[in-house]
């Protein structure tokens, strides 16, 4: 795919501010750059063809990474749909991936899509396992349809106006409706009708599925993500395959080590997460074994490991004296992973930071945000640990290398490739 400077219209801005807070805004931005590639057009069963796509980057609801594609053919065929690369709430994504798609008309000078949004079925009743489809809005009462105060206004303002489908087209419709039209040259606006047609009323929708995790997707590779989690989120989830928690970063059921070293453990759920789906591992979370609620301790145990016992000669030699603070502690697991795990992951598939149980960097949770790893992923003694449910394992040779092939099916041919150079 290949992307080209388009020139714009300096009289539009590419910015529509939807709301603001005292905290941030929500706004839509239109992208400079333009894709030239092959697109599915909007018919089902068609073989793809030749077009551009115009994106519409989505800037400020929480926990969330969108985008919106205006894909428009030679042939003069457009229609808007969510872009794959995408993170948030699954539900919302099960709602859009491949659906959801709305078809853009021209009339003269004018763009115009059908006047309706995503709506259950009649007669159906709203669950998890819900489709949305393409159902009429009423012009008399828009905003209450579509969940958003003064939704209508905030179109008009930016040169997108409601009427019958008779009153925009030279020739007679055989079934007359409402549209939502604006003018070819006001590169925004379809960006901005996509959101308030389809993609914010889904995302309000999507408040009543907080739960489900979160997805992120980047096509071909479908991978869930923890990393948009708040801590009381996490805890809230449990344990599974993309959340681990650990009481201690030194200390385990099976063995201690000292201050300077990360137990294997630890070492362990990140390579397992890296050659999974990613993950999130807490430290300084215990369990209650009684109640199974899980309790907020931070790492102060470990704090008073690193200040009384023995001293390491060579960790002072080469790092200065080890002192019980939350920075010296992020040398340690930063140190711990790069040698153990390695140099490259830890750039690029791992991050470190603190979350505030009420008492600062003096006593906090560790938290360490972990991606799916581009290729398989082992400790220094080469074992390639897998993250499944809510454990770590490494499997017999033959399943091992079964996985492997499924979960990085581009790594024989980097290594045909390597193997060349």
């Amino acid at each position: 795919m290949v992307k080209v400077k388009r020139k714009k219209d300096s009289t539009l801005t590419n910015t529509v501010l939807i709301k603001e807070f005292p905290s941030g805004s929500i706004s839509i931005n239109k992208d400079d750059l333009v894709s030239e590639g092959n697109f599915q057009p909007l018919g089902r069963g068609e073989d793809e063809k030749k077009g551009l796509c115009h994106q519409f980057f989505i800037n400020g609801l929480p926990r969330l990474k969108a985008s919106i594609n205006k894909i428009a053919f030679d042939d003069g065929e457009s229609y808007l749909s969510l872009n794959r690369n995408f993170a948030g709430s699954e539900w919302i994504w099960d709602q859009f991936n491949k659906r959801l798609n709305l078809g853009i008309y021209m009339s003269n000078q004018y763009e115009f899509v059908n006047l309706k949004m995503p709506k259950l079925k009649k007669g159906s009743t709203q669950a998890r396992s819900s489709s949305y489809t393409w159902q009429s809005i009423d012009p008399e009462s828009f905003d209450k349809e579509v969940g958003i105060p003064n939704a209508k206004s905030l179109l008009e303002n930016n040169g997108v106006k409601i009427i019958k489908k008779s009153e925009l087209l030279t020739e007679p419709p055989s079934r007359d409706a409402y549209v939502a039209y604006w003018s070819a040259d006001n590169e925004l606006a379809p960006g901005l009708v996509y959101f308030i047609l389809a993609f914010l009323p889904i995302a309000i929708l999507s408040s009543a599925y907080s739960k489900p995790e979160i997805v992120v997707v980047d096509e071909p590779v479908l991978t869930r993500e923890t990393m948009f989690y708040s801590l009381d989120e996490l805890l809230s989830a449990g344990e599974k395959d993309t959340i681990e928690c650990k009481s201690s970063m030194y200390f385990s059921a099976k063995s201690k080590t000292p201050p300077t070293t990360v137990n294997h453990e630890i070492i362990r759920t990140i390579v397992g997460m890296l050659n999974a789906k990613g993950g999130t591992l807490l430290i300084g979370v215990s369990e209650d074994k009684s109640s199974k609620e899980y309790i907020k301790k931070g790492i102060i145990g470990d704090f008073e490991w690193m200040e009384y016992a023995d001293e390491d000669p060579k960790w002072i030699k080469r790092m200065g004296p080890l002192t019980p603070t939350w920075e010296d502690y992020q040398k340690v697991l930063r140190k711990g992973i790069m040698d153990k795990i390695g140099r490259t992951y830890f750039n690029s598939c791992i991050v470190i930071n603190f979350e505030d149980i009420g008492y600062g960097k003096d006593n906090p949770v560790a938290r360490i945000d972990i991606e799916p790893a581009p290729q398989p992923a082992s400790d220094s003694s080469g074992n390639k640990h897998i993250r499944f449910a809510n454990g770590t394992q490494q499997l017999p040779p033959d399943q091992e290398n079964e996985y492997f092939k499924n979960r990085f099916p581009n790594l024989e041919s980097l290594r045909e490739d390597v193997n060349k150079l």
